[in-house]
Order: C-alpha cells, then structure tokens, then sequence
C-alpha cells in the first residue's frame, strides 16, 4: 500500500500545481475586483523596487571588490620597487676609528702585502684633531685630506703643520686606499707649499702650516689616505679620511645662477665678555651681503651667552653658521704670538678646501669686519659680477682686494641708536684708508686659490695675481681701535654712513633674532 501511494506523489505534485495555476490564469484573465487589482500593482511596484535595489547593491559591492582587487595588485607591483628604494637611503659615513676596525679583521689588512692597512692602535693622536708623525728630525702633525679636482691632473692634499719651513722633505709618499680595495696606491709627493713666508717669523721647533700635494694616477676619489717616508710599502703609522666633492651631477643640480659666496673665520676666543648682541648684528648683516654660510672655529674659550648664541645659527633650520671644535697645539716659549698666527693660516686653508665646490668665492675676515660693497652694488654677488666684467686685462683672476678703514671705537657712536647696533651706531671714521699692502682683506676665487693667509692668497694657480679695489667701489669697514692714535684727530674723521642703507631690514632681523633668543627687552 505504502510502495503505491509513494508511486502516486509525483503526478499529484503536478495535478495540484496545475490547478493551481489555472485558478491564477483565471482571476487574472477574469474581471478582477478594483481593490484586487490595486494591490497587485502595488505588490508589483514594491517588488520591482526591492529588485531593483538589490541589483543596486550588488552591482556597489562589484565595483568595491573591482576597486579592492587594483589596490591588491597595485600593491603588488609596487612592492618589489619600494625595497630597494628603503636600501639605498645614504647611511651615516662611518667616522675613522669605525672605518679602520671595520676591516682590521680582514685577511688584506694585516698581511704582508704592501701595504698593510692602517690599524687604528698604531694611530697617535696629538690631539682630538691631529694625529702626528714623526721622520728623522721632523714632526707631522696631519689635520686633513682633501680631494681637489680643479688641476688638469686632480691632486690629493694633505694639510699638515711640520716642523719646517722649508721644501726639504724626505722622499715621502701617500698611500691611497679605495672603497672596497685590498691594496692602496702609491703615490709619491708632487710638491709642498708653505702657507708661510719665513721671513714673517719662524723658530726651532716651531710647526709651520704646510699643504703635501699628490697628484692621482687614476679618476678615482680615495676614502682613506696614511702618509709614510721612505718606502712606500712602509706600515703606515697615521691615517686621514679624505674630505670628498660633491658629485658633478649635484653640483648642476645644485647650480645658481649668481655667484655663491661664503666666509672663512679663525677661531673665536671670547672666554670673558659677552658680546652676543654684535655677533648677532655681524651674522644678520653677513646675511645681507649674500654670505651663504659662515665657518668659524671652536677652541672652548665662548662666554656661555655667546655659545647659546651661536648654537641658533648653527642650527639645520637656518645653517648660517658653521661651527667646527679646535684644539690648538702648544705655543713655544717666547713664540706664543707666532704660534697663535700659524694656527690661524692653518684654518683658513682648511675652510678654502672644504669651501672649493661650495662656493664661487670666500671671503677671510673677522667678526669685528665688514667688506662693505659701496656705490650701486649692496650685496657680494652683484660687486663681484661687477668687478669681473670690468676686468678686461685677465681672463682668470684669484681674488678681489680691500682696503682696510677704521670705524673705532674712540668715536662716538650716535646717540640715537639703540646699543644692541653697534655697527649702525658707528658711523664716523678715520680720514684715510690704509695703504693696500697693510691690513686688506680680500674675496677669493676658490677656482684659483690654493693656498691662503689672513689677508691675501700666498698662491693660486692658471690665473692673475689678486687685484686691489677701488675705495669708490668697496672697502673693508674694521670696527675696533686704530693703531695710530693721531688718526683719530688728524686729518679730521668723516661721516661714512652706507651701512644705514641697510638699517631697515637689519634691524627688523636683528630683533626677529632676539626675540627667538628671548632676550630681555626684545621687541
């Protein structure tokens, strides 16, 4: 019985289906009700809505999925070329003690090739800042290597107080090692300059400021350099990293279409008074002129005032300044002058090798001077484009010249100005300039210059020799005592006020300074 009735399912499944459907064929070809008919379309209208927002919806959800699905594959592909991008970021250059260990353990580096590298131990430092050498009756005491492009043939320069001021040097050579390498170049000494005239002064024992040049037998930049005597496969008993150029590409990138111009000064020995409020004048009027940075020495002798002072110009926010730590060597009895001078004519050769691809033109002076363009000019730049195109007689020339004139402080200052401008308050100077050989101060062209004093350039190459400027054009203003008392009355001092072209802007920076230092009574 039970086997039939499941035999019977199917065909009543259909019979009632079909019923079903000819009672629904019927209402709706019949003359439904008007109610009837009403809601049926009403049904319908909701129906198709409720469809019609469903497709909606899923066709949302497509396009996100779609959308998701690029992102994901984007993300893919940019994936591998983001890696290398993170690796290529420029690390830290490595400082020399961590440059020497970091292959000390290398097989090449203790073996008897030659030669052997530099190990850090055999190093003996004088200072924090040179590492000295000794030969026979000489002493090296080695404070830099510079990379230095402009000769036909490029050089290495080493930068050295010796012990002599002569050109009589043992046969003496450089070892050039080179990234990654495991044997160095050797290279013997092209040539020695003396950054000193010895009739200037000299004594027994006394190290003079001395650049060892070594020309490069390949286009190849070192990393490391370490000066030996003798023999060139000597170990070597001192090692200097070499101060690197820019590359050419960055420096077109880099390029500016007026001249770029910088300023060289020695070290500032203020242990006692606070002179911040001029400093800050000096600094903001360099800034004017068109200095791009300012370097300057550190040898821990700064009123703590002026140290918080120059820590905000040292700043990366504004980079005017650039302080470097000094120590200075022992001074000899009876030579403390002359070992101060030596020191002095050491930085300034310093700051031309690391200024060489930096700038177009520097300028050595102190902080108590001011070469001061006058006539049209206002700024560096536009006297120094002025002087080249007036130049006709030379093709090249080392450097541009200036008179030295004092405003002092014997001189009354105007009343009116307010003291924090002590520049701007002194106005009055003596009659007469100097004569051009005493006490000038010059813009040198760092194409040519190769070796440098306080007030001229000692040597310079493929070019004319410095020349003098005309008082009409520009002067180097000295803010400090005259030397001849007589000059502060005879002949009759004048009124010299061209700085007060630039009295509006200065001040305003001035104070804009002092308000960021938080002095007292800034406005």
């Amino acid at each position: 019985m039970m086997v039939w009735l499941r035999s019977l399912r199917a065909p009543l499944c259909v019979c009632v289906l079909g019923s079903l459907f000819l009672v629904l064929l019927f209402r709706l070809a019949g003359p439904p009700l008007q109610d009837d008919h009403k809601a049926l379309l009403e049904e319908t209208r909701k129906w198709r809505a409720e469809l019609d927002l469903l497709k909606l919806n899923l066709e949302r959800h497509k396009d996100k999925d779609k959308e998701k699905d690029k992102e994901l594959k984007l993300e893919a592909k940019l994936e591998p070329k983001l890696e290398p991008k993170l690796e290529s970021r420029p690390e830290p250059e490595p400082d020399l003690e961590t440059l020497l260990r970091s292959n000390e353990d290398e097989n090449w580096a203790h073996g008897p090739e030659c030669a052997p590298y530099p190990r850090y131990e055999n190093l003996e430092f004088h200072s924090p800042h040179f590492q000295k050498t000794q030969h026979g009756n000489l002493t090296y005491y080695l404070y830099g290597a510079y990379y230095d492009r402009r000769p036909r043939v490029a050089e290495l320069v080493i930068l050295a107080m010796i012990t002599t001021c002569t050109d009589n040097h043992p046969p003496t050579y450089c070892q050039m090692w080179f990234e990654g390498e495991t044997l160095p170049e050797l290279v013997p000494l092209h040539e020695s300059k003396l950054a000193w005239f010895p009739q200037w002064g000299q004594g027994e024992g006394v190290p003079f400021p001395t650049l060892l040049t070594f020309q490069m037998q390949s286009p190849r930049q070192p990393q490391l350099v370490a000066l030996v005597f003798g023999n060139g496969c000597a170990v070597p008993q001192n090692a200097l990293k070499v101060i690197q150029p820019p590359v050419l590409e960055e420096e077109r990138v880099k390029a500016q279409p007026r001249l770029r111009t910088g300023i060289c000064v020695k070290y500032l020995r203020f242990p006692d008074v606070d002179i911040s409020e001029r400093l800050v004048e000096w600094l903001e009027l360099m800034r004017l002129l068109g200095a791009g940075k300012i370097r300057a020495f550190d040898i821990g002798q700064l009123h703590p005032n002026i140290s918080r002072t120059l820590a905000y110009y040292t700043r990366p926010e504004d980079g005017l300044l650039e302080l470097r730590p000094y120590q200075m060597l022992p001074t000899f009895d009876g030579k403390t002058e002359l070992c101060r001078q030596l020191n002095e004519v050491l930085l300034y050769n310093d700051c031309l090798y690391r200024s060489l691809y930096e700038f177009d033109y520097v300028a050595v002076m102190d902080v108590d001077e001011v070469i001061m363009p006058l006539g049209r000019q206002r700024s560096w730049p536009d006297l120094l484009e002025e002087l080249e195109a007036a130049d006709v007689n030379c093709s090249a020339r080392c450097g541009y010249c200036f008179s030295n004139v004092y405003f002092p402080k014997e001189l009354a200052p105007d009343p009116k100005m307010e003291s924090c401008f002590y520049m701007l308050a002194h106005v009055t100077r003596v009659a007469e300039h100097l004569d051009p050989a005493l006490a000038a101060k010059c813009l040198h062209n760092t194409a040519y210059s190769t070796v440098m004093h306080n007030h001229f350039a000692i040597q310079w190459r493929e070019s004319c020799g410095p020349q003098h400027v005309d008082v009409e054009m520009g002067q180097m203003q000295h803010y400090r005592h005259v030397d001849i008392l007589e000059t502060l009355v005879k002949p009759p001092p004048k009124l010299d006020d061209n700085i007060r072209r630039f009295q509006k802007q200065l001040m305003r920076n001035v104070r804009a300074v002092h308000r960021q230092l938080g002095w007292p009574g800034a406005t």
